[in-house]
């Protein structure tokens, strides 16, 4: 319900501005169906399971910390390398790479919604003016005496039209006002949306960091493939040497007699396998090169040199437990807020269906001259209330209500599937911490041994004391375990990064996740009570 007073006499006696506060007793009936509307939420926490140890009652962390006396990882992952090169490089991707700053802005978004939630709590304010003019066409038929449209030529003339008839004076309108209006947060809707947007803000700002440690992380793994592939490529080339002095031997030995020309093809085939896997490497590498330069954001003409060896590798120096797992990783942060996020959206849901109160007003001002329009007599004021509750809309308050409940539901098993895929990205990278050294350790047996056979075959070959065959497969054996040595060092590295990804990265996030609002976390109601209100 809504007032004006116009009357000039009322504001020569009540200048100030008059304020009306008209609340219909029907609205007021609303109020009675609140405790049908809102019934209190069963609450459901996201189940995920725990481990053997803690649900034996053992510690928690045991499984965890078992291979280190340190009780939390290194959070500076990137240092423990000891490789500047790739301190420098994943620096440079930090600060220029376009996943990461598209992240940086997706977050500056959230803020920026976050901005457009709190204005809600304000009142509004926007000033309207309006300029009019009217004119008023008087009767064009003119009377029996009057001048004929026709001149003495006997041609038509529009200027002689308008005698005897003629336009009156118009009249001109201005007006100008300013308007208010404001909804008071009667039961705290509006809060929650604003609670909902800062969790979602801070969910933005966990991808974020989530961008930069898989970015930190990405780099570093390309980085040391491609110090894998040079030296890949260089064994090819070493290998292409050595199959060249072999298919030479067996050429001297051909010329004198004392092998056929089977053992010349074989040497050469085996010198041109070796020049085709020579060929494929260096593909590789030159592919692992551009691949680095894009991600630091410039152009992949292939212009970074890789190390001349991989990096050592410290010893595992503590690994934490799931405790630290759910306080330091992005994506679960990520999850953690947004499920906050909807359990409000599912209170603000709810919400609605209640009674609103409002309040709008505004000074007019209206005239037919500028200086009128400031004439306080002609002054227009009118502040007006309003309490207003749903009554009959198909439905669609409370199907939004089913709505949210669901998204929440979903929120809640995407968190307790994000919780696992964490504890299981941890448990597989501690276990391959230990067996990938255990490979490592072997394959250098396995090299040594092959190194060793390959000289004594070589030298028996040069006697004619074996065959061609013989060496080839020495040769090709200690190729093999020579290549897999390499990899497996990489391995032991790209693992290494693995954990420390899958334990949240430490300092390469750099942000510092916003805290979370102290909020009541709701729940789907199974049985939810239905009041006499149709929403």
């Amino acid at each position: 319900m809504r007032n004006s007073f116009t009357s000039p006499s009322f504001f020569k006696t009540f200048r100030p501005a008059v304020l009306l506060l008209s609340v219909s007793p029907l609205m007021l009936s609303g109020c009675a169906t609140i405790a049908k509307l809102t019934p209190e939420p069963a609450v459901v926490a996201a189940q995920v399971p725990l481990s053997p140890a803690t649900a034996a009652g053992e510690a928690p962390n045991s499984r965890w910390t078992e291979a280190a006396p340190a009780d939390l990882p290194r959070t500076d992952w990137v240092a423990e390398f000891s490789d500047p090169v790739l301190s420098s490089l994943v620096n440079k991707a930090l600060a220029a790479n376009t996943d990461i700053r598209a992240a940086e802005f997706r977050y500056r978004a959230a803020l920026a919604r976050l901005d457009i939630s709190e204005a809600n709590l304000l009142p509004s304010l926007s000033a309207s003016s309006r300029a009019s003019r009217s004119e008023n066409i008087g009767n064009l038929v003119s009377p029996p005496d009057a001048i004929s449209p026709v001149d003495t030529a006997g041609d038509f003339n529009p200027a002689l039209l308008g005698v005897g008839g003629g336009v009156s004076s118009g009249n001109t309108g201005l007006s100008a006002g300013v308007n208010a209006s404001w909804e008071y947060d009667l039961w705290g809707r509006i809060r929650d949306g604003v609670q909902s947007s800062e969790l979602e803000a801070a969910a933005s700002q966990a991808d974020y960091a989530g961008a930069r440690l898989a970015i930190a992380a990405q780099v570093t793994q390309n980085w040391f493939d491609l110090i894998e592939a040079r030296l890949l490529a260089e064994l090819s080339e070493r290998e292409v040497e050595t199959q060249a002095r072999a298919l030479r031997l067996t050429m001297r030995r051909f010329e004198g007699g004392v092998t056929g020309s089977s053992d010349v093809r074989l040497a050469r085939s085996a010198l041109a396998n070796a020049e085709a896997v020579r060929a494929s490497r260096k593909q590789r590498q030159s592919a692992l090169s551009r691949s680095l330069e894009v991600l630091m954001r410039e152009y992949p003409d292939e212009t970074l040199t890789a190390s001349v060896d991989l990096p050592s590798l410290a010893p595992l120096a503590g690994a934490g437990g799931p405790a630290y797992v759910l306080r330091h990783r992005p994506d679960l942060l990520a999850a953690e807020r947004r499920m906050q996020a909807a359990g409000l959206q599912v209170d603000a849901a709810r919400k609605a269906l209640l009674p609103s109160l409002s309040f709008d007003g505004g000074l007019n001002l209206a005239g037919s001259a500028l200086n009128n329009i400031f004439d306080l007599d002609r002054l227009v004021a009118d502040i007006a209330g309003g309490l207003t509750a749903p009554i009959f809309q198909g439905g669609r308050l409370k199907a939004n209500v089913v709505q949210q409940e669901a998204i929440m539901r979903q929120q809640l098993e995407s968190y307790a599937g994000t919780a696992l895929g964490a504890y299981l990205e941890v448990e597989n990278a501690l276990d391959a911490d230990a067996r990938l050294a255990e490979r490592e350790a072997a394959l250098r047996v396995s090299l040594n041994e092959a190194l060793k056979a390959e000289e004594r075959l070589e030298f028996r070959y040069t006697e004619g004391l074996t065959t061609i065959l013989q060496l080839l497969d020495s040769q090709s054996r200690r190729l093999n375990a020579e290549s897999q040595l390499i990899s497996a060092r990489k391995e032991r590295l790209a693992n290494r990064v693995r954990l420390h990804v899958a334990l949240g990265g430490g300092d390469i996030t750099q942000t510092a996740i916003l805290p979370a609002p102290q909020v009541v976390q709701y729940t789907p109601v199974e049985n939810r009570a239905s009041g006499p209100v149709k929403g």
